[in-house]
């Protein structure tokens, strides 16, 4: 899609949309503010990888959970997606298990890693006969197992939450600039998802919308931030994005173009009913992969990061082989 502005009408429920494209990424950052903890949270994140540094790990930025989209600048109404995070969550367990440090950028109140294993709260837990308050025997052994892992990995990864489009976009520009200064040891595995549309904020009502009116609401396309992330803020790491769609018969054709557009490493293609069993991995170099799991006791993550665990070590290697230094 070109950056040039573009202008559609969108009819939704009797009420016409006004979208229109922002002239470049640039503009959004102009019209969106940073979250106000965005520079504790970029100062935690550098220490955090420079330690990684210290240590000769990898370090894999894994995004996940959906983003919301304010109406209002006092928000009380907003526009979300139906994504719960399950697949990032899943990812930075393997990711850890295979010896990465993970920063883990999740959307607030979204699937977490470890925790997701576990029932609710309620479920889990019971009154004695004294009242005292212990964990169902039924639990125990699973409950005992998920905290051995947490306790093992806890220190190598560190999770930073968002809520709204504005605070994931600027939380991706940071954490990726910071992953710069590792070059080809960082990844980042892009399997949040982001909205297409946002409203800037000086087109923002202050006030919740009151019901009584007919809503006229004008939305800007989001700028594809895979080009600046490519080319400026992280051009070493290893960058895998996601494809879903729900039509098969342009699903490869839409990983394809995006690889030739954005020039990252990796698009990890899925179908929106069968995404949970099948995957396909289509390389920026032309290779495809297709990943079934048949195993009922597996997740189709752990596949997918033994792959792209493989892949990045490839393009390490590869990449070292150029260097004009020993």
């Amino acid at each position: 899609m070109s950056d040039l502005a573009k202008e559609m009408s969108v009819v939704n429920a009797g009420s016409s949309v006004s979208v229109e494209n922002m002239a470049h990424w640039n503009d959004f950052y102009n019209e969106v503010p940073a979250p106000l903890n965005y520079a504790e949270v970029i100062s935690g994140v550098r220490k955090f990888i420079q330690d990684a540094k210290q240590e000769c790990a990898r370090v894999a930025v894994v995004t996940s959970g959906g983003t919301m989209v304010p109406l209002e600048q006092l928000t009380v109404r907003f526009v979300d997606n139906f994504s719960s995070g399950t697949r990032g969550a899943a990812s930075t367990e393997y990711f850890l298990d295979e010896g990465y440090k993970v920063v883990f950028l999740n959307r607030q109140k979204s699937i977490q890693p470890y925790a997701r294993h576990i029932p609710s709260v309620l479920d889990v837990l019971e009154l004695d006969r004294e009242t005292n308050v212990k964990v169902k025997s039924c639990h125990a052994s699973k409950i005992q197992s998920v905290l051995e892992s947490y306790e093992k990995y806890k220190s190598s990864c560190f999770a930073i939450t968002y809520e709204s489009l504005g605070d994931y976009l600027w939380l991706l520009k940071g954490i990726s600039t910071e992953l710069n200064s590792i070059g080809a040891s960082g990844m980042l595995y892009l399997a949040a998802a982001v909205s297409d549309f946002y409203i800037p904020k000086n087109d923002m009502p202050e006030h919740k919308i009151q019901s009584d009116r007919r809503p006229e609401i004008t939305f800007s396309l989001v700028p594809k931030m895979l080009r600046p992330l490519v080319k400026e803020w992280a051009p070493e790491a290893y960058i895998i994005s996601f494809k879903l769609e729900t039509d098969p018969n342009i699903l490869l054709q839409k990983a394809e173009k995006a690889l030739k557009l954005y020039q990252h490493n990796m698009v990890i293609a899925n179908m929106l009913t069968t995404r949970k069993k099948t995957v396909t991995a289509v390389e920026r170099t032309g290779e495809v992969v297709k990943i079934d799991n048949h195993d009922e006791d597996k997740e189709i993550e752990s596949l997918i990061v033994n792959l792209v665990k493989e892949k990045h070590s490839k393009y390490i290697q590869e990449l070292s082989a150029k260097s004009p230094f020993p």
